[in-house]
């Protein structure tokens, strides 16, 4: 598809021009994934706004993907899970076959997997650790937070009973929302105890859960921060030592 068609599509919101023109591409998406939580919390129940910011969602995550991954086998697989994910979400709320939305929530797991891969992937082939870069390490922290959370939609279409506390029943967007919450509180072992995992699996997913979130911000991200700290000190060292160079000179 080339640009001109994407912009007819999608109008001035279209998302792949907007990806492959601003340098900053995670700094973008690390606000709009910010925006997603604030918006998706404001359309509650209703409907056909959470099912328009499924779709814009996943669009946004798709022209990320393309912007920065550089085999396209990827991405076409990208595209695919994304069909796929969408088609499954429409049968389900016309049919209300559970197994459909099994598949989409696999599908949207990979799908964000894949995003979070993609974004460390490049984050590993620069030579130069920017601010944009340090927003795409907790742009991967919080895809992972969504992964967590389709991972125990799927422990709740296995075991209606996998996670504890749930309020939201016979509205899967309310759901979703609610175990978003519940892997982010996971991942920070906040642990407030209001909701909690009940089957072996969903124990597991959290246990495996609490020790990535911990491990990743202790270990990578303060490794991102640490060297770009000092990168920063280095250049201004330097910038100091040319000064000193010219007025010597």
């Amino acid at each position: 598809m080339s640009e001109r068609e994407k912009t007819g599509v999608l109008g001035r919101f279209n998302p792949f021009s907007v990806f492959r023109r601003v340098k900053s591409k995670f700094t973008l998406l690390l606000l709009f994934l910010v925006f997603q939580g604030i918006v998706a919390s404001l359309a509650g129940d209703v409907l056909f706004l959470q099912k328009i910011l499924y779709f814009y969602s996943y669009l946004v995550l798709l022209a990320a993907v393309s912007a920065i991954v550089e085999n396209r086998v990827r991405l076409y697989l990208f595209v695919g899970l994304f069909v796929l994910s969408l088609g499954c979400t429409i049968a389900y709320f016309k049919s209300q076959y559970l197994a459909a939305l099994a598949v989409s929530e696999a599908a949207d797991l990979v799908m964000l997997g894949m995003t979070a891969f993609g974004i460390l992937q490049f984050m590993l082939r620069q030579k130069r650790v920017t601010r944009d870069l340090i927003a795409g390490a907790i742009c991967i922290y919080l895809l992972m937070g969504s992964v967590w959370a389709n991972a125990y939609a799927l422990c709740l279409l296995d075991d209606p009973a996998a996670v504890s506390g749930l309020s939201g029943a016979g509205n899967i967007f309310l759901i979703k929302k609610e175990l978003s919450y519940f892997s982010f509180i996971t991942m920070l072992t906040i642990g407030y105890g209001d909701m909690a995992p009940v089957s072996d699996l969903a124990k597991s997913f959290a246990v495996l859960q609490g020790v990535f979130g911990q491990m990743y911000i202790a270990v990578f991200v303060a490794s991102v921060i640490g060297m770009f700290l000092s990168q920063e000190q280095k250049e201004r060292l330097e910038q100091k030592l040319e000064c000193s160079d010219r007025d010597t000179g």
